[in-house]
């Protein structure tokens, strides 16, 4: 196994003033001929949105602003193939797009034409899950259907517990009163 998987890139769901995305025709392999979102492989010490900004004008000559990240995607195929690849939205500041050596073509696509293009199937999940792929029906993954699992309310170490009025101290079983309630705690995440 290589010492320098897995590998982590940044891509760009581009929009231009007409809301149509752009994508780039892959002109080597893998996946040789399939449209693809335009990205690439984050540089030591690079920022996310600085990777993608510098990947778009690379591969497309456009000049773009990077907006929120959308979503992190793996690609998993043993023994020489682990990446992860890091989605943002970016909108087109400047420049018409124009293929380098990675793509054969590179151009704007709208929502209605996204469905008859030839995809790569995590592009096809990305768009699906962007919502820009239309007659297709959500799809609820593994991960995003554990998340149900993990809704549950969890005592906080150092909350107080407030008594309702009325309520004597000691056990009572089901025939007390008042009912035990937890402060709210704020939480801090640093």
């Amino acid at each position: 196994m290589s010492e320098t998987l897995p590998r982590i890139g940044s891509a760009l769901l581009v929009r231009d003033e007409a809301n149509r995305i752009l994508l780039g025709q892959r002109s080597k392999d893998p996946q040789k001929g399939s449209w693809v979102i335009p990205g690439g492989k984050i540089h030591a010490f690079e920022r996310i949105a600085e990777a993608a900004a510098r990947e778009i004008e690379e591969e497309t000559g456009l000049t773009v602003e990077v907006g929120d990240q959308f979503g992190v995607y793996e690609i998993i195929n043993p023994p020489n193939e682990h990446r992860i690849v890091i989605y943002s939205w970016g909108k087109v500041t400047e420049g018409t797009p124009k293929a380098s050596d990675d793509l054969s073509e590179a151009r704007f696509f709208s929502v209605e034409e996204l469905g008859d293009v030839p995809l790569t199937p995590l592009v096809r999940r990305v768009l699906e899950d962007a919502g820009l792929l239309r007659n297709r029906e959500p799809q609820i993954t593994y991960e995003k259907a554990q998340l149900n699992f993990l809704l549950f309310p969890v005592p906080l170490a150092g909350a107080q517990v407030r008594r309702s009025p009325g309520r004597r101290r000691g056990f009572q079983g089901s025939r007390g009163k008042g009912k035990r309630q937890i402060a709210n705690v704020p939480m801090l995440f640093e």
